[in-house]
């Protein structure tokens, strides 16, 4: 029963770690929450545990350089760590000459996915990033006062009231998270239509790890997680699943003269799509560097593309995007690795 509660408690316990992280005017970017709460007060200074948040590049971007970008990710020993910058309301009294009470709190907002269910992290961090900033924008600082106000050797009264009103709201934070967490993996494991491979066998991993499915019942009372198949790993892709991609790339090979990557994608519907960018970056020591941007203002259906970019040395990983610019939505996010071709 003790398992049951904790997997009913923590319904992201095993698939993801979520950190909220705020800039101190004294001491730089610390962490303010981490969800499960436990790892929080555990694991906050273990370096091992924080490496991947220290160095993820989203601490580089401004909040408008990374808003064109709509997240950041780094991929660290089998997991993504998907990062946005965002800003929020704030009557705080700064310890920093030149910034008022009134200045924004800068928030980053991370987490982290294993590669297997990296297909659900753009949705995940957008939908927890729009829930917490419409219910929490004008709270957070409250948070952050509390995390500093703990530190305090004398607790005037002042203090213990602000101490009591951050416990608050750090349970209300847990709360939504958890609810959110719960909702959000439901309907994931509830879709009945797989369309992508990737999909496919993220639904898959999310069933082999046990994750408690007992309250996905249809509303005709019958479980709709038997409709989810394994993935195999050891079958072929079947054209029909591959058709339903907007977009696949069709070929990849190196220029055997020139020494740079040539891509090339298909619009594998039959409608024009238009206002799209064609990102290739590559991550290296931590830092995701873009090698290539292509806007293209109108791909005809059944049309290819040719892309082509430099290869960087010593860099055998890459990605490659496809953005619909009206959205900021990937349309396709797919790794290649270099080292593989040909083979």
């Amino acid at each position: 029963m003790g398992d049951l509660k904790k997997k009913q408690e923590h319904p992201c316990e095993g698939l993801s770690d979520i950190y909220l992280m705020y800039f101190d005017e004294a001491r730089g970017h610390l962490p303010l929450f981490i969800y499960p709460e436990e790892k929080f007060t555990k694991l906050r200074e273990n370096k091992t545990f924080m490496r991947p948040i220290k160095y993820h590049p989203i601490w580089f971007l401004t909040v408008d350089e990374q808003e064109a970008l709509d997240h950041v990710d780094l991929e660290f020993k089998g997991y993504i760590f998907f990062g946005k910058k965002f800003l929020t309301k704030s009557k705080r009294e700064k310890r920093r000459a030149g910034m008022e009470d009134e200045t924004p709190e800068t928030i980053i907002m991370i987490v982290s996915l294993p590669n297997d269910i990296e297909i659900f992290g753009d949705d995940f961090i957008r939908l927890l990033v729009e829930i917490i900033k419409e219910q929490f924008s004008d709270k957070l600082y409250k948070l952050i006062e509390y995390e500093i106000s703990k530190n305090d050797v004398i607790k005037t009264p002042k203090i213990k009231q602000i101490i009591k009103e951050g416990e608050k709201i750090k349970n209300e934070l847990n709360d939504l998270i958890t609810d959110t967490c719960r909702e959000y993996f439901s309907s994931v494991i509830q879709q009945k239509d797989i369309s992508s491979i990737k999909q496919q066998k993220a639904l898959s991993y999310l069933a082999l790890k046990g994750i408690d499915v007992s309250h996905l019942i249809s509303n005709e009372g019958s479980s709709t997680f038997s409709n989810i198949k394994l993935f195999d790993p050891s079958k072929r892709i079947s054209e029909s699943l591959r058709l339903k991609l907007p977009f696949v790339i069709s070929n990849i090979e190196i220029t055997p003269n020139s020494h740079e990557l040539e891509i090339i994608a298909l619009n594998n519907t039959d409608d024009e799509k238009q206002d799209l960018t064609v990102k290739i970056t590559h991550v290296k020591e931590f830092f995701e560097k873009e090698v290539m941007n292509q806007y293209v203002d109108l791909w005809f259906g059944k049309e290819e593309l040719v892309f082509i970019s430099p290869i960087t040395p010593q860099v055998n990983e890459y990605l490659f995007f496809i953005i619909d610019q009206e959205t900021n939505r990937r349309v396709l996010s797919q790794k290649i690795d270099i080292s593989t071709l040909g083979k």
